[in-house]
């Protein structure tokens, strides 16, 4: 929806959510890595995005058909042409023209018939291999298996990637702010098509605080709408969170600074 300084704004369904990216936030764009400037306002993408933090933290970001070839490398055995190979990693090109920087170490397991205690020297550049890679914590992709053989699917592939797919969405919460609660500090800006303003806690943390149509706003202890949001006013609010993590004010109090 919107690309700012800081991050961008995403639409989740209905529902807008700001996330910041930081630099080792990683690009994708038509089946290779790219950079930040390359994500415009509209296109249509997945995003894996950590949300204990506040505000939520972009980890990945990519459009949906790289998603899907991203995800068919991390988790599926797949075929290609050695491009590049060292011993901390192998560089292999595919069918459709494009490539993929796979992470090896001394724990990847390496398979040729020819050879016996075969290690990833033993593959040369222009070699069609088999590779299965695994997603690391920090988005690199691991080679697991590297084989100049077919590596048959798991049979229980599917079940796993479901299994995973559910608990990817069972989502961990900020366990610095509780799920619901108090917050006080100071107005910094108003962002109405987005139902959303940014505020200064008191402890010194920027934060976006989402609204909808049934939050209550007061301004001096009068009733009031949302454009009644100035920048360096002082604040209380009641908040919740939501599914997606966001900070859902229900109640907004507003008083002139003193």
């Amino acid at each position: 929806m919107e690309v700012t300084e800081r991050g961008f704004v995403l639409q989740v369904g209905t529902e807008p959510l700001a996330v910041d990216d930081e630099h080792d936030t990683r690009f994708w764009k038509g089946k290779a890595q790219a950079k930040r400037d390359a994500m415009a306002v509209g296109d249509s993408v997945y995003a894996r995005v950590k949300v204990d933090n506040d505000p939520p933290v972009l980890r990945e970001i990519a459009d949906k058909e790289t998603w899907r070839w991203l995800d068919r490398i991390r988790t599926e055995p797949v075929q290609g042409v050695i491009d590049k190979i060292d011993s901390k990693t192998v560089t292999a090109k595919f069918a459709d023209g494009t490539s993929f920087v796979y992470r090896a170490t001394d724990k990847t397991k390496v398979q040729l018939k020819a050879t016996e205690d075969a290690g990833l020297s033993d593959f040369k550049s222009g070699q069609t291999v088999y590779l299965r890679g695994r997603t690391l914590a920090n988005l690199d992709t691991w080679l697991a298996l590297v084989s100049d053989a077919p590596i048959p699917m798991p049979k229980s592939a599917s079940r796993k990637s479901s299994a995973k797919d559910s608990e990817e969405r069972k989502v961990p919460r900020d366990k610095t702010i509780p799920m619901s609660g108090t917050l006080t500090g100071t107005t910094l800006a108003l962002l109405p098509p987005l139902r959303m303003f940014d505020v200064l806690a008191d402890y010194n943390k920027s934060l976006h605080i989402s609204y909808n149509e049934e939050t209550k706003f007061f301004f001096e202890g009068r009733s009031c709408l949302p454009d009644a949001i100035k920048r360096g006013l002082r604040f209380k609010l009641l908040y919740r969170r939501d599914r997606f993590g966001r900070i859902l004010a229900t109640k907004v109090e507003l008083y002139m600074r003193r």
